[in-house]
């Protein structure tokens, strides 16, 4: 029996892998709560060009200014658009993107100069759970706002007939988890309430979190009185 939700996290990403996902990431925040695990689907040689192409662009603002710079844009012109005005643009986004190359000032204008391309096809989310299926369901739909499909992951022993009816019912797919095994009960539709804008940020903090081996927290299963 697994005594803390991260023992659940080796066999699940095996799994993610399995499926196809060349990335996995854990505890992945996007909007929406912390998902426990996301995989990315796509092609390694796209997911290796990605890399080599910049850091993840993890902030949301940072993607923003990106695009908004595809074409030159003045001082004046940043200035009206930014949401929180230019001083705080400049610190969280104009300033690091031009130290990693990807913003350029050319004179008194700035323009992009490399946009990052979103490596992945296709976005996996996973909730684990050592018990209380009922709020994991509830956390798992969450996850769909930035995902193409969400998964709840239980411990084989504790999966119940209910949980299966709650898991077709929201939307989100249902995995019974052993030590080294993972069956799917509940298969996820694919069924995104996404933006763009929300998934493109999701993928590069799946990006993020995947070059982060110190995400591994986990709830551990409270004790029982006998």
């Amino acid at each position: 029996m697994f005594v803390r939700e991260v023992d659940m996290a080796a066999p699940v990403a095996r799994w993610l892998e399995r499926v196809g996902g060349s990335c996995v990431g854990h505890e992945v925040t996007v909007g929406y709560g912390v998902a426990d695990l996301v995989a990315g689907l796509g092609d390694e040689a796209r997911l290796r060009n990605r890399r080599r192409q910049a850091r993840p662009v993890a902030k949301s603002i940072q993607l923003a200014v990106l695009d908004f710079c595809t074409s030159f844009r003045t001082l004046d012109d940043l200035r009206e658009w930014a949401p929180r005005g230019l001083s705080s643009l400049r610190r969280e986004a104009i300033d690091p993107l031009i130290d990693q190359g990807l913003l350029v000032l050319a004179g008194s204008r700035y323009r992009t100069r490399v946009r990052p391309k979103d490596p992945f096809d296709e976005l996996i989310a996973v909730e684990l759970k050592l018990r209380d299926a009922r709020r994991g369901i509830a956390q798992a739909t969450a996850y769909r706002t930035f995902a193409d499909r969400s998964y709840l992951a239980l411990p084989r022993e504790r999966v119940r007939t209910e949980a299966l009816g709650a898991a077709r019912q929201a939307g989100v797919g249902l995995l019974a988890v052993g030590s080294n095994t993972v069956e799917i009960l509940v298969d996820a539709p694919t069924q995104s309430t996404s933006t763009p804008a929300r998934r493109r940020i999701a993928s590069e903090r799946v990006l993020e979190a995947s070059m982060d081996s110190s995400r591994l927290g986990g709830s551990q299963a409270p004790s029982l009185a006998v």
